[in-house]
């Protein structure tokens, strides 16, 4: 039995990048996207700019 460790450090980074893409919202009153790219990173943009990766979530600024 494993202790999970690979999925919790996975669950952290989209948990820590979420919030950045939240803060970010607030601050320009924006729609961010939230991404995932092929290496397994994260990324987030406002909607309308081209981002890579899939997309995982829109994130409102309210």
């Amino acid at each position: 039995m494993s202790c999970g460790c690979e999925n919790k450090k996975k669950s952290s980074e989209y948990e820590r990048m979420y919030r950045l893409a939240k803060a970010c919202a607030k601050m320009e009153g924006a729609i961010m996207e939230l991404r995932q790219s092929d290496d397994g990173t994260y990324s987030f943009n406002r909607v309308g700019v081209e981002g890579k990766g899939k997309l995982i979530e829109y994130i409102h600024y309210l």
